[in-house]
Formats: C-alpha cells, structure tokens, sequence
C-alpha cells in the first residue's frame, strides 16, 4: 500500500481546552486533486466543539459532522489516506468531563465508521503526531517472521496526569486481520534514560514537542521525544510485530539527542518537525500569527533558535517549503 498525498502535514499544539484555531485544522490533497479539510467548531455555548470535515472534488463541496464529535469537546484533528480501500482515516482527541479520548474514525463512500478508542485516561494532551504504515512482521508457524500487508495506526503525543508528565505512544491494526486493540506505552520505555534528572525545568513547552517521522524500513516509523527530567531528546525506532496481536517491543533503545542550551525562548504555537532522509537534520518548528521559530539539530549539534516574521510574502507555507529545503539540504 501507498500513500498518495500531495500534503505535508505537520504536527499541531492546542490548549487543554481545545479551542477552535488553528491547531485544530488539517487538511491533505490527494492525487486526483481531492481535497479534504477538518477543524474544530464551537457550540453556541462556546467551551465544546464538534469536528467538521469538507471534501472539495469535481466542482463539488460538501461537509459532514463525525458523530462521535457531536458532544464533549474535541480537537487536534489528522488526516489519513489509505489509497486501497479509498478510505479517509480521522485520529483526534475527545474530552468527555476529566476524560481523554484518543479516537479514530474511517470515511468511506461518504459514510462514517463507528469511532475506535486508542487511549482513554483522565490527562491533558497535546502535540499529537500520527503515522500509517502499510506492513508489519507476521510470526508464521514455524516461529519466522515474514512481511505482511496491513494498514497500521502509530500515533504518539504528549501528556500530563497526576502522576507527572511525558511522550506516550501507541500502535494498533486498523486491517480486518487482527482486532483493533491499541497496544501503548510511554516513550521513555525506548531510551536510556539518565539515573538521575539535571536541574532542567519540566514546564518548558519546547521539551514537550513529540513526532513520529518515516522510519527506516516500511514497517517502522521513527519517534522523536524528550525526557522531562533531563531535558534531553531522544530518537528511537518503533517496529512493531504480529503475534496473535500487533503490539511492540519493549527493549529497544533509541539514540540521546541530547537538547538545546538555550530553553528561555517562546515555543507556545503550533509545533511541528521536519526530518532529513538520512535522519542527521531534525528541525522542529512553532508557529504563531506572527512568525515562525525554528531550532535545528544536525549531525549531533544543536543550533539556537532562529524566527522569521510572516508577511504578505512570507506565508507559513512559503516559511516551510524554505526550512523543508534546508532539511534535505538543497539551498546549500
């Protein structure tokens, strides 16, 4: 399976409270000119949303309400095309009282699929990231793994409880093959983490930006997360397997990315990253109504944050085709 997208999409901060701006907006265009949009709208009583998404094709637009979104408040909407069976997939979170609900949701010949829960606690979430893959490794028989076509679901986030704060992720199958039984765990089970926390602050937006990128082989995806305690980030490999259910891993260790020097500066926007091929470029981006700001790790450094205004000629899209450019390393 291919994705066929002419969009990149990035990932988005929001407030607890989910408000209704740009965070919680996405869109993505297909090959065939299609385009889908989302975002939130408020209820008269202006505190719950609901998700409303537009399909512009042939001429034609029209809308539609995901059910699930017709109450509580939701926000941090992504979209997902799997090609295959020309379905449009929705993950986003659903806040119910105290609750969280991390959901996904299908559409398909105009019709939505009844919501499936990823996650469901009492936490506040933010910058949630999503990847598809299309294979994963089977155990057969005979104890061997082999590849094996299948639509699978990686998203990960950030999160804080009461009992503390972190990068969570979470891998569930979305092929009529297995159950669509979410397997998640905290990031941090992935790194080596320090045994004892440096003198960082933890309430730094900046240490919160979680994202998954393309990973190395086409079964896997690549997680990008801090530690809160040490203010270091780290970059692991997440390839989950097929054993009576898709699950991953626990023991593999990604490498320490370590952080910044500089922690003071504004990070409160909307977030996203953008990776090179080769992995050794990361650029992790914030947006505002203003300016884009953006810290770049490349090769083991880290480089102080940077920003540019927006202007009439200075779009966020112009700003990020530019830093898209300086990842791969073509205006060099």
């Amino acid at each position: 399976m291919k994705r066929l997208l002419l969009f990149v999409v990035l990932a988005f901060a929001t407030t607890a409270a989910f408000a209704a701006d740009a965070a919680d907006r996405d869109m993505l265009i297909l090959d065939d000119g299609t385009l889908y949009s989302i975002e939130a709208v408020p209820f008269e009583d202006g505190v719950s949303t609901s998700l409303v998404l537009t399909k512009e094709s042939g001429g034609k637009t029209t809308t539609s309400v995901i059910p699930e979104s017709n109450y509580g408040t939701n926000g941090l909407p992504t979209l997902d095309y799997d090609t295959d069976t020309d379905t449009l997939f929705v993950v986003w979170m659903h806040r119910t009282g105290a609750t969280s609900d991390l959901l996904v949701s299908g559409f398909q010949n105009n019709k939505w699929e009844p919501a499936i829960v990823i996650d469901s606690k009492a936490v506040v979430r933010s910058n949630l990231s999503v990847r598809f893959t299309r294979q994963v490794q089977t155990q057969l028989r005979d104890g061997s793994y082999a590849d094996t076509a299948a639509l699978i679901l990686h998203a990960a986030w950030w999160e804080k409880g009461l009992t503390g704060e972190g990068a969570y992720y979470a891998v569930m199958p979305l092929s009529p093959r297995w159950e669509p039984l979410s397997d998640v765990h905290p990031l941090a089970d992935f790194a080596d983490l320090p045994a004892r926390a440096a003198s960082m602050p933890v309430d730094k937006a900046f240490l919160r930006q979680v994202a998954l990128v393309d990973g190395p082989t086409p079964d896997a995806v690549d997680a990008i997360f801090s530690d809160n305690r040490s203010g270091s980030f780290f970059r692991a490999t997440l390839r989950p397997i097929a054993e009576g259910r898709v699950h991953i891993t626990i023991g593999v260790r990604g490498p320490k990315l370590g952080g910044p020097k500089q922690l003071s500066f504004d990070w409160g926007g909307r977030t996203g990253t953008i990776t090179s091929p080769d992995g050794q470029t990361i650029i992790f981006t914030n947006t505002t109504d203003e300016k884009v700001s953006w810290v770049t790790y490349r090769s083991g450094k880290w480089f102080d944050v940077q920003e540019i205004k927006l202007s009439d000629k200075v779009t966020v899209s112009t700003a990020m085709s530019a830093l898209a450019k300086m990842a791969t390393g073509s205006n060099q």
